[in-house]
């Protein structure tokens, strides 16, 4: 096959990342750093120079300079050199140092007047921090992400932040207010568009808590660090979940779909605070195996257990089952709270290892008033159906290998017309090869026969064929080289999947091998002409091995062709030439 290799040279040095459309080179750069995009557009192309001013998402983060100065300065050049014409969608920022750097200003400026989106702020630091009070400003904002360090709470302001397109507040590891003496706090009630707010670590010092908000439909409260009371005024409440959170009092709207509780003990302000809802998931962490439940925790869990009467979807921890089940005295007599319930689940969470009990008192107490409800009990595994598990994941594993397998196996079958060219062109050099061989094993038994004057004609057409099968082994060599570039490979694949189909079960392995025996039969085709065509090539290295010192003698030295020897690693090599015979192992 002939190639243009003036068209493969420049199909190489093609920019084909330059011809893709900005919009989609934005996206590409847009998961990287900016400091990153910056020099890696500086190295490229001409027409890349500039395309990180025009950059929508702008990722600062101050790990790759070794000061916050040089970060600082980093940022007001990135800031000053943009490309104003486009907006930037969204910000994110992360940095280690004080809030009161400069550079912290600049963003949360620019932020306010370029109509940003999305910000995002990660900083670490080990101090109480207050940060600029513009960062808690925004007329276009929509989403907006608080992270901060572990080890210290930034200080945030104490008054209505202005948000009033915001529709996602995600904060973690702030401190909203930290005067114990404050009798209420109001930071939300300006943000009317807010739909999702997530605090996580938060600790709030103020008597009262206010999240007064018309639009929320989902609030999350994860690790409230300070018992305070929460006024939620949020009529489009949906959803609310609250894990490990220490509170006086929560106001629960009505309206309310999904509820999701997790802790150590049952809340106390529970009581009177649900109207109907549909789902409830009500997790308890009470399990210890040095010490049994008591009374009072399983009377404070029946009592709970009240409140949520008007679920329909229940979800329990094994925890509150095992708590209430060796107290029957207190369930005898006493009817079951859950009259509209579709559903019942006990989650085991991680205790897979040990015994749940539960009497048949704490299963009429659930299911009593709802018989047509679906009750779900997951059992404990045996280690029967724990090893059945791993095999049906190993065996899972296994399919999914044959699959992928197969799946190269075919890629490289689809040169299977020229593999086919080439095996036909190498039957024909056999061939060639086979009947020159014939050829001067006829002129040699006639050489033998004449008297020394009629042999010079015989020894110039036997060197003649000796030159033409030396030439007709060498391009034999050169079909295989590439014969084997392109069969080992379906070498490896073919013996590989049919080890993990001899693995299978034959259940497993029938559909697999129906879907996969064509694909299989052709390639094991390919790979028996590959080692027939090895086998010839190694009968023609004994040939001429055997008949190396005999064909010195009988042609003359003036025109015989280099010898070929085999060497200790079954490579024919021309002792006058770099040319190599390789046959395959």
């Amino acid at each position: 096959m002939d190639f243009d290799h003036s068209h493969v040279k420049a199909a190489l040095n093609e920019d084909r990342l330059s011809s893709l459309p900005l919009e989609l080179i934005h996206q590409i750069l847009s998961r990287f750093d900016t400091k990153f995009v910056v020099q890696t557009c500086l190295l490229l192309s001409p027409r890349w120079k500039r395309i990180w001013t025009s950059m929508p998402c702008l990722n600062l983060s101050s790990r790759g300079f070794k000061t916050l100065p040089k970060f600082s300065k980093f940022v007001t050049n990135v800031l000053s050199h943009r490309n104003h014409q486009v907006e930037v969608s969204s910000v994110n920022l992360t940095f280690n140092g004080s809030t009161t750097q400069v550079f912290v200003r600049k963003i949360a400026d620019y932020v306010c007047s370029h109509n940003v989106q999305e910000l995002t702020v990660v900083s670490g630091f080990k101090t109480h921090n207050d940060f600029p009070p513009c960062l808690f400003s925004s007329q276009t904002l929509k989403h907006l992400t608080f992270k901060t360090s572990i080890y210290a709470h930034c200080l945030v302001p104490k008054t209505p932040w202005d948000f009033p397109a915001l529709t996602t507040l995600y904060l973690d590891d702030i401190s909203l207010c930290d005067d114990y003496q404050r009798e209420s706090i109001d930071l939300f009630s300006t943000c009317v568009n807010l739909k999702n707010l997530t605090l996580e670590h938060f600790r709030v010092k103020a008597k009262v808590f206010d999240i007064i908000t018309p639009q929320l439909s989902n609030l999350t409260l994860i690790k409230g660090r300070d018992s305070v009371v929460i006024n939620l005024i949020a009529p489009q409440l949906v959803n609310i979940t609250i894990s490990d959170c220490s509170m006086k009092d929560l106001s629960i709207p009505s309206g309310l779909s999904s509820f999701y509780y997790q802790g150590h003990h049952p809340p106390q302000w529970l009581k009177d605070r649900f109207h109907p809802v549909n789902k409830v998931t009500f997790i308890l962490h009470m399990y210890c195996p040095k010490w049994p439940y008591n009374q009072e925790q399983a009377r404070g869990i029946i009592n709970a257990l009240q409140e949520l009467r008007s679920a329909r979807f229940l979800t329990l921890n094994l925890d509150i089952v095992e708590c209430i089940s060796p107290f029957p005295d207190l369930l005898y007599g006493l009817p079951s709270p859950f009259s509209n319930l579709i559903s019942l689940n006990i989650d085991f969470g991680t205790r897979d290892t040990c015994k749940h009990k539960m009497s048949t008192e704490a299963r009429n107490y659930l299911l009593g008033n709802s018989p047509n409800a679906t009750f779900i009990m997951k059992e404990l595994p045996t280690q029967a159906m724990k090893n059945k598990e791993i095999n049906d994941k190993k065996k899972a594993k296994m399919v999914a290998d044959i699959k992928d397998l197969m799946k190269e196996l075919e890629a490289s079958l689809e040169q299977d017309t020229i593999i086919i060219e080439r095996n036909q062109a190498i039957d024909q050099t056999k061939l060639v090869i086979e009947n020159l061989l014939d050829d001067i094993k006829v002129l040699k038994k006639k050489k033998m026969l004449q008297n020394e004057s009629e042999r010079g004609e015989t020894e110039e057409n036997l060197t003649r064929l000796v030159v033409q099968l030396y030439k007709s082994v060498l391009e034999l060599t050169d079909m295989l080289t590439l014969e084997n570039k392109d069969v080992e490979p379906l070498i490896s694949k073919t013996e590989q999947v049919r080890f993990l189909l001899d693995s299978l079960p034959k259940q497993k392995r029938k559909p697999l091998d129906a879907r996969y025996s064509r694909h299989l039969q052709q390639a094991e085709t390919l790979i028996a002409h590959k080692k027939s065509h090895n086998n010839f090539l190694h009968q023609i290295i004994d040939v001429f091995s055997k008949d190396k010192s005999s064909t010195s003698e009988d042609v003359s030295s003036g025109t015989q062709p280099p010898p070929l020897q085999t060497s200790s690693s079954s490579t024919i090599v021309c002792t006058s030439s770099t040319s190599t015979i390789k046959p395959v192992p």
